[in-house]
């Protein structure tokens, strides 16, 4: 299997170009929400496969996100570390990308940071299951904070085609795997994350969790 280069980004095949992720988020600039925005969650507890993509691992897991009132079906998540955003200045170790799609077609993407800390069970469960496509019990509950204030803006994707038009939902608060875990990940990816793309002129909204 070839793996994407990430150290020759220039040379990556793209699509688009003015409305590029990742996006270095700044809070104090950020406007905020000031209208029923909030996330719900409801992803399935099994998992169909993990697979080392090439961009990196990726889990088939299904699910529903209400997004401001509007339904997205999960398509699957995958795993960037160092995480590919950073939030006021500072790279987390690892950022999940839990990635929908709505019934237009249309893409939503929910980032979640990762930092050093308690280990994860259910990382630990995908480390040990690459490239099996059995059904596996994956609860990610503790992937996932239960505080779902969030950064919003338009990006794109992070890996080629780096298709625009995607609706981008970085979770404020980060969530912890353990320097043993982050090791592991890191024997199949030294590092599989995008470089900081101009922002463009584009604004980032801000949404508190009540």
């Amino acid at each position: 299997m070839q793996k994407l280069n990430y150290d020759a980004q220039e040379s990556w095949s793209m699509t688009a170009g003015l409305m590029q992720s990742p996006i270095a988020i700044t809070s104090k600039t950020a406007d905020s929400i000031d209208y029923p925005a909030s996330l719900e969650l409801y992803y399935d507890l099994n998992a169909n496969y993990v697979r080392d993509t090439g961009q990196g691992l990726e889990v088939g897991l299904t699910g529903t996100a209400i997004i401001a009132n509007r339904p997205f079906r999960l398509q699957q998540f995958h795993v960037h570390a160092p995480s590919e955003h950073t939030l006021d200045g500072e790279s987390y170790d690892g950022e999940i990308h839990f990635v929908h799609e709505a019934a237009d077609g249309r893409l939503a993407v929910i980032g979640v940071f990762l930092q050093l800390g308690a280990p994860s069970e259910t990382f630990a469960n995908i480390l040990s299951r690459i490239n099996d496509e059995s059904v596996f019990s994956c609860e990610v509950t503790d992937l996932l904070p239960t505080n779902r204030s969030y950064y919003h803006y338009i990006g794109s994707l992070t890996t080629p085609p780096l298709s625009e038009n995607v609706d981008w939902y970085v979770l404020e608060q980060p969530m912890t795997i353990s320097a043993e875990q982050l090791a592991e990940f890191h024997v199949h990816y030294d590092h599989n994350n995008r470089h900081l793309q101009p922002l463009n002129g584009r604004h980032v909204l801000y949404y508190q969790d009540k």
